[in-house]
């Protein structure tokens, strides 16, 4: 067998065949004159059954080549719901279910109906022609997916044509719809504008145009010195912002662009919500998002070093000669003393007077506390 499939003229194939040599004009020639559709298990059978064609070692190859050409947007699937209507996949993955689904048909895009159209294909480089100018409009996609249209598409050194199927305007208007919702696109008609969030009723019609997604804009130019029209009484709101962005760049900016933008600020903590404020999803509340630049922390206050030893009457006296030093060393650092005297507990109260009248001549506050004669106990400050 081995040697039987490795001769060209058996005409095995284990590799994965081409999509595009599924199409008509192919070298299978699969398709009748009167055909524009065919169900995918059959597509695969041919190649089991048809002399001319070549021997595949296993049917999923021709299968996976049906789907890969799906996913090119050589072929269309549609598999037929029990309604009488059909759901369709085109430049997607066909799901799961359906892939194996006898009933599934590959469907050329010259004749196919789409049933909803992927929102990522309306991104401005995903379909070749579809854009224009750096913008796309309503009327500019019903001609595309008329199902008369033929893209061009640009190799090095030669061009390929591309059939684009069909796809009515219900469908068109969910799918640029849902490319706003997720930040594919950005819709302006008037003073509407939308991106990353629902399009407000009517907002899609023939005089609105899909941009590029907008840049977000940069933490920096959120502040009271960059935008100072959006600051009031050191705090600003989400509605402030989208109003004062606009005036700035003379351009009606999006909500979701400003959402996104302050959220950006509050992570990299150029900008704070009040009372744990979070923001909100909708333009109608924007006014209530309140913010403000962060509060300088200031560092703590260091707890004064201090050291407590009992010293003598003699090492006192040398303390105070070393004072001016001290207060030199120690400028503008608040050097202080705190300074304890005690008085063993048998002196008799007589003395102990005395000493206190002295000590109170010196330092009115301070006076003398009585120490037994065997605690060994520091001094106190009385």
């Amino acid at each position: 067998f081995i040697e039987i499939k490795n001769d060209e003229r058996a005409r095995i194939k284990e590799t994965a065949i081409d999509a595009e040599a599924l199409l008509p004009g192919g070298p299978y020639d699969l398709w009748r004159n009167d055909e524009d559709a065919r169900l995918v298990h059959e597509l695969a059978s041919l190649f089991a059954r048809d002399p001319r064609l070549p021997k595949v070692l296993n049917a999923s190859v021709v299968h996976g080549t049906a789907m890969q050409g799906v996913e090119r947007g050589l072929l269309v699937a549609r598999l037929a719901r029990p309604d009488g209507s059909a759901r369709t996949w085109w430049r997607t993955p066909v799901a799961e279910e359906a892939r194996q689904d006898p009933t599934l048909e590959a469907v050329l895009p010259q004749s196919a109906t789409l049933s909803d159209l992927p929102s990522e294909l309306l991104a401005p480089d995903a379909l070749p022609g579809l854009w224009q100018d750096g913008r796309l409009t309503l009327a500019q996609a019903k001609r595309y997916f008329s199902g008369k249209h033929v893209a061009t598409i640009e190799h090095e050194g030669w061009e390929d044509q591309l059939p684009i199927p069909r796809c009515g305007q219900e469908a068109l208007e969910s799918a640029m719809e849902s490319a706003v919702k997720s930040g594919t696109v950005w819709l302006v008609n008037g003073p509407t504008s939308c991106w990353k969030e629902d399009v407000p009723f009517r907002a899609l019609d023939e005089n609105a145009e899909l941009l590029p997604p907008p840049q977000l804009v940069a933490p920096q130019e959120l502040t009271p010195e960059a935008l100072p029209g959006a600051w009031e009484n050191d705090g600003t709101n989400g509605a402030a912002v989208v109003q004062a962005l606009s005036q700035q760049r003379g351009v009606v900016m999006p909500w979701g662009l400003v959402r996104e933008s302050l959220g950006e600020a509050v992570r990299s903590r150029w900008l704070e919500t009040e009372q744990g404020d979070g923001g909100v999803a909708d333009f109608v509340h924007a006014g209530s998002w309140r913010l403000r630049l962060p509060k300088k922390s200031q560092p703590p206050t260091p707890a004064p070093r201090s050291a407590e030893v009992e010293v003598t009457p003699n090492e006192l006296q040398d303390l105070a000669d070393a004072i001016p030093s001290l207060l030199s060393a120690s400028a503008g650092h608040d050097l202080a003393f705190r300074l304890g005297v005690a008085l063993n507990s048998t002196a008799p109260e007589a003395v102990r007077q005395e000493v206190d009248d002295l000590l109170r001549q010196a330092i009115p506050k301070l006076k003398s506390d009585t120490r037994k004669a065997d605690a060994g106990a520091p001094p106190r400050g009385g």
